[in-house]
Formats: structure tokens, sequence, C-alpha cells
């Protein structure tokens, strides 16, 4: 069971972590970088503790760039 989605508390919660941390779908190799980029920002810290409150960021992120990377493969 979903539990109802409050739109008026979620879309300024987006905005802000839209301003700490560009977490959005990579549409280009630019984006690709800024990612990985942040990506290992938050591997600096998270490292492999799945306690750490930002551990799932760090997979949702991880996601993102292996979605990219399998649709950018250089077919052999």
């Amino acid at each position: 069971m979903n539990p109802a989605i409050d739109v008026q508390q979620l879309v300024p919660a987006w905005q802000s972590l839209q301003s700490l941390a560009p977490v959005h779908h990579i549409d280009s190799m630019l984006d690709y970088e800024q990612t990985i980029a942040l990506l290992n920002s938050l591997l600096d810290i998270v490292r492999d503790d799945a306690t750490h409150p930002l551990y799932s960021l760090v997979a949702v992120i991880g996601d993102l760039i292996e979605a990219y990377e399998i649709d950018h493969e250089p077919l052999a």
C-alpha cells in the first residue's frame, strides 16, 4: 500500500535537495561526469556504511550512473 503523497511538501523538499545535490536523470556526458563527482564525494563520507543516513542516496545515484552506462555502452 502506497502512502498518499503530499505534493505541497514534496515540491519544496525536492527543490531543496536539488539545490544541495543535483540528483536527476543523466542526459549528457557533462551530467554523467558531474554525477560521478557527486557519487565520489558521497562515497568519501559514507564509504560502505549501510547504516549511514545517506547510504540510500548513494545507491540511487549509483543506479542513475549504471542506467546511463548501460544506455551509452559502445557496441563491440
